[in-house]
This record gives C-alpha cells, sequence and structure tokens, in this order.
C-alpha cells in the first residue's frame, strides 16, 4: 500500500472531524485518533488489499457540521452513508471525483443550496438518497445520463422547475422519487419510454398540472404509482389495467374526474388504493371486490354515487375502507364484519346510507375507528359494538339512533361496553331519548378524551360521576333537555378545553368549580336557566378563548376580572339582567373580535377604550340603558363590521369619522335620541332607514327617510357648513 495515500485518507478524515460543530463530546471526538489506523475508526471500512477507505457510514451518530472540500480524497470510496444526523450547508464540487461511488445517502440532514451538477461524473452510482433536506434550484440534467442509476429520492427538499426528464441514458432506474418539493408544470410526455425497470414512481406533494401521460403503463414492472397532493387532471386513465405487478396507487387530491375505470380490477397485486379528495364521479367498480390482496381502500371526498359493492367487505386482508364524503346509498350488508378479522378502520361518514346498524360489525375485532356519521341510520345502536375492545374512535353523528330497545333481548350498547382504550365518542344528532347517566360509562373513563353528544334529547340530570373522565378534553351536551344544577365534579376534569352546555334548562348558579380548568378555553353556558352572579373567578381562566353565557337570568355587574382576560377572542353575556357601567378596562381585550352585550340593564356612557380595539368585527350595545354620545374615536375600530347600539339612551350625533369604516355592513343606532345629521359617504351610502329609525332629532338625505337638513336641525358647530334648505 502506498503511504501516501493512506496518509491521504487520514487526512480527509480528520478534515470531516474538525468540521463537525457539535458543542458537546461526540462519537468521534475521541474514537477517531491518529493513534489507530483509520480502518479502525467508527464507521469506517477499508479494502482488505490495500487498506484504503472504501465506505464510510456515521448514519444516526447525532453530529452536527459541514462537509469540507477535503473529502475528494477519498478516492476509493465506493459508500457514504451520513442519514440522520444534523449536517448543513452546501455539498463540495469535489464529490465529483470521487468516481468509485456507488451509493450516496445523505437523507434527514439540513443541507441546503443546490444539488451539485458534479453527481453526474459518477457513471457508476447506483443510488443517490437526498431526501429530507433543504436543497433547492433546478433538477440537475446531468443526472440524467447516469446509465447505472438504479435509485434517485430527493424527495422531501425545496427543488423548483419542471421535471427535466429525458431519461434515454438512464434505463437501469428503478426507483423515482421527488416528492414533496415544489416542481411544477407537466410530466413529459416521452419520459417512461426508456424505462422498462422501473418500479416505484414517486412525485406527491408538488404542483404538477395536466393528464397522467400514456407512456407511464408501458412500465408494466412499476410497484408504486404515487402522485398524489398535485393539480392533476383529465380521467384515470383505463390502461392502469396494464399495470399487473401495481401494489400501490395513490393518486389522492388532484382533479381527476369521470368514473374509475372497471380495468384496476386486472391489478390482482394491489394493496393499496388512494383516490381521494378527486373529482370522480360513478359506482365503484364491482371488480374492485376481486382484489383479494387489497389492505387499503380510499376512495373518500368524491362525488361517487351508487351502492357499495359488498364484496369489497369480504376482503379478508382489508384493514382501512374510507369512503366518507360521497353519495353512497343503500343498507350495509346483513354479513357486514364477518370476513374482515383485520379490520382496524372504518370510515362511511357523509353519505346517504340508511337501514340500520348490522350487528355483525362486531366480528371486525380489530376495529379501532368506526365513523358512520352524517348518514340516514336508524334503529338502535347495537351492543355489539361494545364488545369492540380496540375501538379508539366511535362517530355515530347525525343519524336518526336510538340507545334503548323494546326488546328484552337486546342490551344497550352502554351497558355491555368493554372500551377501554375509546378516545372519541361522538353521538351528536341522534335521537337518543336517554338518561345522561346511562351514557356516563365509568369502565371507559380513563380512556376519554372527547364526548359529544349534542342535540341528542338527552334528559335528566348531569350526574356527578362526570367528574371520572379524568382525560376529557372536550364536552359537549348542548341543545339537549338537561336540567339540575350544574355538577361541582366538573372541577376535576383538569385536561378539560371545551365545556359545551348551551341550550339546556340547568338551573342553580355557575359552579364556581369551573374556575378550576386552567386549561378551559371554550365555554359555553348560555341558553339555560342560571342564576346569581357571574362569578369573580373567572378572571383566573386565562386560556379561555371563547367565553358564552348569555339568555340566562345572570344579575349583578360584570366582574371587573373578566377585563383582564387580555387573550379573549368572543364574549357572549346577551340577554341577562346584568347591570352596571362598562370600565374603560374593557380595553385590556386587545384581540377580541366579538362582544355581545345587548339585552342588559348596563348604563353610563359607551366607555372611548372600546374603540380602540383595533381586531373588534362585532360589536352589540343593543337595547340597554346606555347614555352619552356615541364616541368619536369610532373610526379606530378599523376591522369593524357589525355594529348595533340600537334601542338605548345615546345623544348627541352620528360621528362623522365613522365613514372611513370601510367593512361596516351593518350599523343600526335606531330607538335613541340621537341628532344631526346622518354621515352619507363611505359605508353610509349602503345604510338602510332602519338603521335609523325614531331618532326624532336626525336629518339627512332623502334616502334615510328622515327630514331634511336646516339650520335648526344641526349643532351649532355645524352650522357654518350646511346651508339652509
Amino acid at each position: 500500500m502506498d503511504g501516501s495515500n493512506f496518509t491521504s485518507d487520514e487526512s480527509a478524515l480528520l478534515a470531516l472531524k474538525s468540521h463537525i460543530t457539535n458543542r458537546n463530546p461526540h462519537i468521534l471526538t475521541n474514537n477517531w485518533s491518529t493513534s489507530a489506523s483509520v480502518c479502525s475508526w467508527i464507521g469506517v471500512t477499508c479494502g482488505s488489499r490495500d487498506h484504503r477507505v472504501t465506505e464510510l457510514n456515521l448514519s444516526y451518530m447525532g453530529l452536527e457540521g459541514t462537509i469540507p472540500p477535503d473529502i475528494g480524497k477519498l478516492s476509493f470510496l465506493a459508500l457514504i452513508s451520513i442519514r440522520n444526523n444534523s449536517f448543513y450547508g452546501t455539498l463540495p464540487i469535489e464529490f465529483g471525483s470521487l468516481r468509485r461511488l456507488t451509493y450516496v445517502d445523505f437523507e434527514f440532514n439540513s443541507f441546503g443550496g443546490l444539488i451539485p451538477s458534479c453527481f453526474g461524473y459518477l457513471l457508476g452510482l447506483r443510488s443517490l438518497l437526498l431526501q429530507g433536506n433543504q436543497f433547492m434550484g433546478t433538477i440537475p440534467s446531468s443526472l440524467l445520463s447516469l446509465s447505472s442509476l438504479q435509485t434517485i429520492d430527493l424527495s422531501y427538499n425545496e427543488l423548483t422547475g419542471s421535471i427535466p426528464f429525458n431519461l434515454s441514458d438512464a434505463s437501469s432506474l428503478r426507483v423515482i422519487d421527488l416528492g414533496f418539493n415544489r416542481l411544477s408544470g407537466r410530466l413529459p410526455v416521452d419520459m417512461f419510454n426508456h424505462l422498462p425497470s422501473l418500479q416505484e414512481f414517486s412525485l406527491p406533494g408538488n404542483q404538477l398540472q395536466g393528464p397522467i401521460p400514456g407512456g407511464l403503463f408501458k412500465c408494466r414492472q412499476l410497484q408504486v404509482l404515487s402522485l398524489s397532493f398535485n393539480n392533476l387532471s383529465g380521467n384515470v386513465p383505463r390502461e392502469i389495467g396494464n399495470l399487473t405487478m401495481l401494489k400501490k396507487l395513490s393518486l389522492a387530491r388532484n382533479n381527476f374526474e369521470g368514473s374509475i375505470p372497471t380495468s384496476i380490477g386486472n391489478c390482482r397485486l394491489l394493496k393499496e388504493i388512494d383516490l381521494s379528495e378527486n373529482k370522480l364521479t360513478g359506482a365503484i367498480p364491482l371488480e374492485i371486490g376481486n382484489l383479494s390482496n387489497l389492505e387499503r381502500l380510499k376512495m373518500d371526498s368524491n362525488s361517487l354515487f351508487g351502492v357499495i359493492p359488498s364484496m369489497i367487505f369480504n376482503i379478508s386482508k382489508m384493514e382501512a375502507i374510507m369512503l366518507h364524503a360521497n353519495h353512497f346509498s343503500g343498507n350495509l350488508p346483513s354479513t357486514f364484519g364477518f370476513f374482515l378479522p383485520n379490520l382496524s378502520e372504518l370510515q362511511l361518514g357523509e353519505n346517504k346510507l340508511e337501514g340500520v346498524i348490522p350487528s355483525s360489525i362486531a366480528n371486525a375485532s380489530k376495529l379501532v375507528l368506526l365513523d358512520l356519521s352524517d348518514n340516514s341510520f336508524s334503529g338502535v345502536i347495537p351492543g355489539a359494538l361494545g364488545s369492540l375492545e380496540h375501538l379508539q374512535v366511535l362517530n355515530l353523528a347525525n343519524n336518526n339512533l336510538t340507545s334503548e330497545s323494546s326488546s328484552p333481548e337486546s342490551s344497550s350498547v352502554f351497558s355491555l361496553t368493554k372500551w377501554k382504550y375509546l378516545r372519541k365518542l361522538i353521538l351528536s344528532g341522534n335521537p337518543l331519548d336517554n338518561l345522561l347517566s346511562v351514557l356516563v360509562i365509568t369502565n371507559f373513563s380513563a380512556s376519554l378524551e372527547y364526548f359529544l353528544a349534542s342535540n341528542c334529547n338527552i334528559r335528566g340530570t348531569i350526574p356527578g360521576e362526570i367528574g371520572n373522565f379524568s382525560s376529557l378534553i372536550a364536552l359537549n351536551l348542548g341543545s339537549n333537555e338537561l336540567t339540575g344544577a350544574i355538577p361541582d365534579t366538573l372541577g376535576r376534569l383538569q385536561k378539560l378545553q371545551d365545556l359545551n352546555l348551551h341550550g339546556n334548562n340547568l338551573q342553580g348558579t355557575i359552579s364556581y368549580s369551573l374556575c378550576h380548568l386552567d386549561n378551559l378555553a371554550y365555554l359555553s353556558l348560555g341558553g339555560n336557566n342560571l342564576s346569581g352572579s357571574v362569578p369573580e373567578c373567572f378572571g383566573n381562566l386565562t386560556s379561555l378563548r371563547n367565553l358564552n353565557i348569555s339568555s340566562n337570568r345572570l344579575i349583578s355587574r360584570i366582574p371587573m376580572t373578566l377585563w383582564t382576560l387580555k387573550d379573549i377572542l368572543f364574549m357572549n353575556m346577551s340577554w341577562n339582567s346584568l347591570d352596571d357601567s362598562l370600565p374603560e378596562d374593557i380595553g385590556n381585550l386587545k384581540v377580541v373580535t366579538q362582544i355581545d352585550l345587548s339585552g342588559n340593564k348596563l348604563s353610563g356612557h359607551i366607555p372611548e377604550s372600546i374603540t380602540r380595539l383595533q381586531n373588534l368585527v362585532l360589536l352589540s350595545l343593543a337595547k340597554n340603558e346606555l347614555q352619552g354620545p356615541i364616541p368619536e374615536s369610532f373610526n379606530g375600530s378599523v376591522s369593524l363590521e357589525f355594529l348595533d347600539l340600537s334601542f338605548n339612551n345615546l345623544s348627541g350625533e352620528i360621528p362623522n369619522s365613522m365613514q372611513v369604516l370601510t367593512y361596516l355592513k351593518h350599523f343600526n343606532v335606531s330607538y335613541n335620541g340621537l341628532q344631526g345629521e346622518i354621515p352619507d359617504q363611505g359605508p353610509f351610502a349602503n345604510y338602510s332607514p332602519q338603521s335609523f329609525l325614531k331618532n326624532s332629532g336626525l336629518c339627512g338625505a332623502p334616502r334615510f327617510e328622515v327630514t331634511g337638513c336646516r339650520l335648526s336641525n344641526l349643532p351649532r358647530s355645524r352650522k357654518d357648513v350646511i346651508l339652509p334648505l
């Protein structure tokens, strides 16, 4: 062995070590030492005869740094892999001198800049793996001349431009993955003419347009075709049936239209079909039911219709069926579930399915997610569902289901459940006609995160046991027939973020235990029969974004603590009997977008600070006892779209400065004591007379149906600018 060449390898590796910038000692700190042969260094492999470095594998070592130009001295290097580290910067052009390189893997680092065109000099290169970096610019055309190249993976970068492929010299290519970049344009018509060995073609997550070129279907060895998340259009070609080796077909989230070709049934090896989020119409071809290897079927979010072929539910290898958001009709077969031992996900929501939910569905014992929402299913929720012990999500919302049966041999699903892992239970929009206590199931209470049962005709009181749902994030029991008090045990739900009890007949005071819910972001108690005062401790709910306590019988003043909720976005306390004046502290709500305090007994002046809320979109102070003028500074509420000050005792003029509020679509100051001329510029040009009714002192243009302005109508400050009629 030539000692100078050995020294060259050592110096190149020491240069690489010196460019590693980890703050703390790393795995190479002590291992790569001149006291030992480079061939014994970790990650280094040498040839058996000449002891030159042939492989460098530093993958998964937590290294951070750059690649120095000295890397070009490793002239015997055939393999380099540094995947899953934190290397950054650009790749040196000296890589082009490593003519023995066959395998390059730099995946999952932070390299940037252009992909060096010098890779095109590596005539023996078989695999180029650059996934998960920050490379930008176009794909170098020099890569197209690599006749030995078998795998090219440039996915998850920031590459732009069109697909440059004229692959007449790259006939060995088996895998092309350019997914999740910013490539645009059309797929070249002739790019597939010389790719007889192509097994995977993946370009998801780009900006490609146009149809799929017919030449693609000459690639008879193709096993993976993934073009999802683009802007491709046209029909799904019937030539898809030529790809008899195909195992994965993913065309989701494009603009494909027309029907699904029946020839897809020729692809007997298919394991995954994803045609979701397109514009497909027609029925599912019966031939898909013959694909016995199928594991995942996704056709959701299209306009497909007709009856779902029953054979699909007999494919024993099936793991996921997602057909939601279409127009499918008919019933589920009575044998549903008998032949689906591996099914873990079933989504049939947002269709037109009807009939009963067959009890046989429980034979699909591995189900983790079951979504039958937004259909027309009727009858009793089968008790057999309770035996699905792996179930994590059950969504039956917006059907016509009940929870009890008149037949004694049929038990309620809620009394037999084995749901130890259930996280989401969504029953909203069904006539359950049951007591809430029946639905509060103790043996899945530790896992449940979402319990949504609004508009279910649920009656009775809220049981204290609901406080045992220790993992609950969202509880929605709105629009039911609940009575009694809000239980103090709700204060135990420390993870709760969303509590909706709106539209029931709850009585008593608002439980102070709610103030213990430190993570609460949405609180809706409106439309009940709650009384007493608003708890002062609501000001401690610093995570609160949405507060609705409207349409109750609340009295007394609004607690000053509420005006400290600086992150609140929506506040509705309308239609109560709240009194006292509004303080200037209301101006502390810097990000609030909606405030509705209408239908109370508020008095005093409108505080000037409310006009400085630049994000405010809706403000309603109607039907109170407010006095004084409309603040001149309302022109500061630049986002305002809705302003209702009607049915108060306001006086003075409508400020001319409000003409700059270009987004103000709804404006109502009727039934006050305003006077002077109605402004007629800006948004006022679009208001009707209903905005100004019963203000005897107002005058203005005839379209407002008020008297014309004379000197006697005008305030002293404006008599010098308006001529008498």
